[in-house]
């Protein structure tokens, strides 16, 4: 009697090909998480420099420094037409600290 031979992974190969998968996946997460927290970093930056460049330009057209980033918003200065945008706004406060006697924002 003649036995047919199945085609087919053995259970060996495919453990071998997940643990495989699970290394280049733990790789890839172990390089990606610093860029992303690199990338988070400059968006703060340049968040800083967006509003010590407005709270200038709110200087020249008033006379005097805004009172806070919401000041900003509230004159048109910045994005503050929605509630996500106020949302947003009011996330800046939290994360920047400002001086208004000299109208510089700086990360906290």
């Amino acid at each position: 009697m003649k036995r047919n031979k199945k085609s087919g992974f053995s259970l060996l190969e495919v453990i071998a090909a997940v643990v495989i998968l699970a290394v280049v996946a733990a790789a890839t997460v172990a390089t990606v998480a610093p860029m992303r927290a690199k990338s988070e970093d400059k968006l703060q930056d340049q968040e800083v420099a967006t509003l010590n460049a407005m709270a200038q330009t709110y200087f020249l057209e008033n006379g005097s420094f805004p009172a806070s980033v919401s000041t900003l918003g509230s004159a048109g200065y910045l994005p503050y037409t929605t509630a996500a945008e106020r949302t947003r706004v009011s996330q800046m406060r939290n994360k920047y600290t400002y001086v208004r006697t000299t109208g510089v924002f700086t990360k906290k």
